[in-house]
């Protein structure tokens, strides 16, 4: 299991361009595997429970404060021995935003299989909240928090709650990606990254402050998307039977393959069947047996007179080049 990848911190101007370029620069990674987390005693952990409660949230709570309650918690924090959270010293807009984390698949580069289990218990340990990256590597920009975290049967669901100007670069670079920063045992949260490059492309930010979906509407949206997939499905194999790529005979086997649900891991990432399999269908090259030829064309060199003369009279609709290609 490798350990924490890190990269040099950022620093200068909360800008479009300074992200962008972070984007463009950083490695890669999406699924880091972290060693360790820290623990409080209980009435330390309690005090950062409420430090939460009045800047980005906690578990869906959040409570409106003044400076000098603020303040006065921020004490108490210290005379316990733990540095006041940052959001503390300041009066902060947050924008809450949901989001899809993960989902239960095989990750075979990490050497991890992760279960519909292993995100309840992610639900289940997550408790205060959680810092918003970039890359997975920590830098002087404060972009938000994790503050909640639902599983929902093979995906896990969260909110995010975001500084306005955080919230406000996003919306205007369209980034939306995410990846989990998770301890080497699957057993917590520690980080949520912006990535460029995200091995689950699900994994974003979504527009609004929607959890999970509710059932209802969940299902309905699952059958909108069955809906569309099924005419684009329709249309590229019409197109790759109009172009010689299939043969009208093995469209019910295309549409079979491409209505397989699930993912399977390919080039070591998850992959869903149905993509792999427009993939490998698309990259058929034209067979030209449905091609109309003239009757009496030009045969080619290596075909008898009297080959030509049989083909002609008697398959006149087949190309004399395929025949001679395929002796």
């Amino acid at each position: 299991m490798s350990g924490v990848q890190t990269h040099a911190p950022v620093s200068g101007q909360f800008t479009v361009p300074k992200l962008t370029f972070l984007w463009r620069t950083a490695f890669m990674d999406v699924l880091t595997m972290k060693t360790h987390t820290s623990h409080h005693p209980p009435e330390a952990q309690e005090l950062l429970r409420r430090a939460a409660e009045l800047g980005p949230g906690h578990r869906g709570v959040r409570k409106d404060a003044g400076a000098a309650s603020r303040k006065h918690l921020a004490a108490k924090l210290a005379s316990a021995g733990i540095e006041p959270p940052p959001f503390l010293g300041t009066s902060q807009t947050w924008i809450e935003r949901g989001a899809k984390l993960f989902e239960a698949g095989e990750y075979p580069d990490k050497g991890l299989s992760v279960t519909s289990s292993d995100l309840v218990r992610l639900q289940e340990s997550f408790d205060l909240p959680v810092p918003i990256l970039i890359e997975h590597a920590h830098s002087p920009l404060q972009l938000g928090y994790l503050t909640d975290v639902r599983a929902q049967g093979s995906e896990l669901f969260g909110t995010v709650a975001l500084t306005k100007e955080a919230n406000d670069l996003l919306e205007a670079s369209g980034a939306r990606s995410l990846s989990i920063g998770l301890e080497s045992d699957l057993s917590a949260i520690q980080e949520l990254s912006l990535v460029a490059n995200p091995r689950i492309a699900s994994a974003k930010l979504f527009h609004g402050e929607v959890l999970a979906p509710p059932t209802d509407l969940q299902e309905r949206c699952q059958r909108l998307e069955a809906e569309l997939h099924d005419r684009e499905s329709e249309a590229a194999l019409t197109s790759m039977v109009d172009q010689g790529q299939l043969l009208p005979a093995q469209v019910p086997f295309a549409k079979a393959l491409l209505g397989v649900p699930g993912v399977v891991s390919f080039d070591g990432a998850s992959v869903p069947v149905r993509q792999l399999a427009m993939s490998l269908l698309q990259a058929g090259r034209p067979h030209g047996l449905l091609a109309e030829h003239a009757p009496g064309g030009r045969a080619p060199a290596d075909l008898a007179p009297d080959e030509r003369a049989f083909y002609d009279r008697y398959f006149s609709g087949l190309s004399l080049e395929e025949i001679a290609k395929n002796r």
